[in-house]
């Protein structure tokens, strides 16, 4: 009888605490709006705020980036207009804007709003239907295109990514792993589009990319396969042209005992063919004690003393990750296309193999 009665007051006990979250759970709290963005200035290495030499890049300055708004976060790659006017894509299809007032560290006429169309099928899961990873413009025509996986697919947006004027699924494309699509994309000078793979093995080695004969928004636009072999360890997140004839590369690597790091590496265009596995020279590696996160988003400007990095960070709406952006000046004691050693240095340096991303799923 004792047995049973302490049976039944266990179960008792156990109600009480499973009744609150069950039973007498609240309606949604409603969801933050907010258009309000924060910087908050931050060093290179906060315990030698002095040190910003990094490779052959002169650390400018940085930020953290934060705001209440709900769809805020997931940076995976960015434009950078004139006058300093970020435009941010987030892996959930949002868009946040911002102009940086760098003197005093202020985001000025702020903006988040999702993008205006895109391959959605349904809104149960927005991650995977508006998972956008790679983002170009076109001052000329004033025309963006994003790359999305999940949904592998590329869009062509009009003016102020005000619409929608064309979409492509290219084929070669639906064979990459779901999680593996557009992570990086390049309009080469003469129109002609590069789409890079994430983690979809190339055969002759590396991972696939395609070099599309024209605008890869077109259904109409033919793509053939190359490779493209980032340093080891490393996969690609973003890539941006650097000038006509060479593009900078972002590349992020994930281990349980090293932590997050990235190199930057620097890609002759030309390098880029067909059937051909292309390599780049890396010019700098960030890793810890620096400041680091998952860095996803990469934008080349130009000011009157040279060539501007910018580097952002994806945190996947994650608490225990940061949304970074980071400034760098590139050093004009470029590397030259001979310079093994380097590669071979930072092939033995990351020898640990990486993960293909940051997020749990």
């Amino acid at each position: 009888m004792r047995g049973r009665m302490r049976r039944l007051l266990a179960c008792l006990s156990l109600l009480f605490f499973l009744v609150p979250v069950t039973y007498v759970r609240g309606p949604a709290p409603p969801r933050n709006n907010s258009q309000y963005i924060v910087l908050e200035p931050i060093a290179l290495d906060a315990n030698k705020p002095a040190h910003r030499r990094v490779g052959r890049l002169a650390f400018l300055g940085g930020w953290i980036i934060t705001s209440k708004n709900d769809d805020f976060g997931g940076i995976s790659s960015m434009v950078v207009l004139p006058d300093k006017r970020f435009l941010m894509l987030s892996d959930n299809g949002s868009l946040m804007g911002f102009t940086l007032d760098e003197r005093a560290h202020r985001a000025v006429r702020p903006f988040i709003a999702p993008l205006p169309d895109g391959p959605a099928t349904t809104t149960e899961y927005p991650k995977q239907n508006w998972d956008a990873e790679s983002f170009i413009h076109d001052p000329a025509t004033d025309k963006f295109w994003v790359g999305y996986e999940h949904q592998h697919s590329i869009w062509r947006y009009g003016s102020s990514l005000s619409r929608k004027e064309a979409a492509a699924f290219p084929p070669a494309m639906q064979k990459w792993p779901e999680n593996g699509g557009a992570e990086a994309m390049l309009r080469l000078p003469d129109g002609r589009f590069l789409i890079f793979s994430e983690s979809a093995e190339y055969s002759k080695g590396g991972y696939q990319a395609l070099i599309f004969d024209g605008e890869a928004s077109e259904p109409a636009s033919k793509a053939r396969t190359f490779g493209y072999r980032p340093p080891e360890g490393y996969k690609l997140t973003d890539a941006a042209l650097l000038n006509d004839r060479s593009a900078v590369m972002l590349h992020r690597r994930f281990t349980p005992f090293d932590g997050v790091s990235a190199i930057l590496s620097i890609a002759q265009l030309k390098d880029f063919q067909p059937g051909k596995v292309a390599r780049s020279i890396p010019i700098a590696t960030l890793k810890s004690p620096l400041k680091v996160d998952n860095m996803e988003a990469l934008a080349i400007t130009r000011d009157r003393d040279g060539t501007i990095i910018w580097i952002a960070s994806d945190d996947n709406f994650s608490t225990l990750q940061e949304s970074l952006l980071l400034k760098f000046r590139l050093l004009e004691d470029m590397p030259s296309q001979t310079n093994t050693k380097a590669e071979a240095q930072n092939e033995k340096a990351g020898a640990s193999p990486g993960f293909s991303t940051l997020e749990s799923d």
